[in-house]
């Protein structure tokens, strides 16, 4: 269950926090590269590389189109997880850029399942219309449409890391994202008291 504000019986439990914590910084930065390199070479043998680069070369608006893409897609990718938030507590998310970051935030504290629904919702979202669209596309479209999907992987380390992290975590648990740094808070356990 999602709260707007914070239920009794809970208490600190971590942060995540991708502006200040080095380890938590190097680990997203270390999934991030994997990120892009493993969906960039997955491909290759299935996919040549060239009659796209012939197809991008032979005219100027493909590049355009492809730098355009990539830049939208960080404010789609965004509004994607304010969708989500909204759609799973009734409360308007908050939208902001502090580099190296767009993000979307909320008060709301998520209980586990809906913060990993609002933080996979654009890699999934995403990752299924960019796979269709460079399947469905003429063959010389693919790797431009391909590199927007590496963008949507890469672009989606932190919140596949905080999945993750938040999986292993024990207990119940509440998450307030407020797009860049993220409180947990545990519920403390019921204490019986004697009966006499």
């Amino acid at each position: 269950m999602n709260h707007k504000t914070l239920p009794r019986g809970y208490r600190y439990a971590g942060t995540m926090d991708f502006m200040r914590n080095r380890k938590q910084i190097k680990a997203m930065l270390a999934l991030s590269v994997a990120l892009v390199v493993l969906p960039a070479l997955i491909p290759l043998p299935f996919v040549p590389v060239g009659p796209a680069w012939a197809a991008m070369n032979s005219r100027w608006w493909p590049w355009f189109a492809l730098a355009g893409a990539l830049i939208l897609y960080i404010p789609l990718h965004e509004l994607t997880h304010g969708v989500a938030m909204f759609a799973l507590s009734g409360v308007r998310p908050k939208y902001g850029l502090k580099l190296p970051y767009a993000y979307a935030g909320s008060t709301v504290w998520f209980d586990r399942s809906s913060h990993i629904i609002t933080a996979l919702a654009p890699v999934a979202l995403w990752g299924i219309a960019l796979t269709w669209a460079a399947l469905a596309l003429p063959r010389e479209w693919f790797w431009p449409v391909w590199i927007v999907q590496i963008s949507n992987l890469s672009g989606s380390a932190g919140d596949i890391y905080c999945v993750w992290a938040l999986a292993r975590m024990k207990g119940d648990i509440l998450i307030q994202d407020d797009g860049v740094r993220m409180r947990i808070v545990r519920k403390l356990p019921v204490v019986e008291e004697d009966v006499k």
